[in-house]
């Protein structure tokens, strides 16, 4: 029954779990993904981001029933980076 419960539980976690992928502007040194990470990562529900200074992009996996990819995305842009939604994945 307990192994049932947990079963139930991470199965429900791992639904919530999405990632998203944002086309990230504005950033023209080295020093610029430190800030949109911390941006991002403060955003509740952001589990990992990671930011790409070469791509100009950030991943990020976030629970999908406490945060959303706008909310991701404005946090971004209000650092002064602007973020673009590019895919949201399961």
């Amino acid at each position: 029954m307990l192994l049932l419960a947990f079963f139930t539980l991470t199965t429900e976690t791992l639904a919530a779990e999405r990632t998203g992928l944002f086309a990230i502007e504005n950033m023209t040194c080295a020093l610029c993904p430190f800030t949109v990470h911390s941006a991002i990562a403060s955003v509740p529900g952001v589990k990992i981001a990671t930011v790409d200074f070469e791509k100009k992009q950030a991943t990020v996996v976030f629970d999908g029933d406490a945060t959303t990819p706008a909310s991701i995305a404005e946090a971004s842009t209000n650092s002064g980076y602007p973020a673009i939604l590019i895919e949201v994945t399961p």
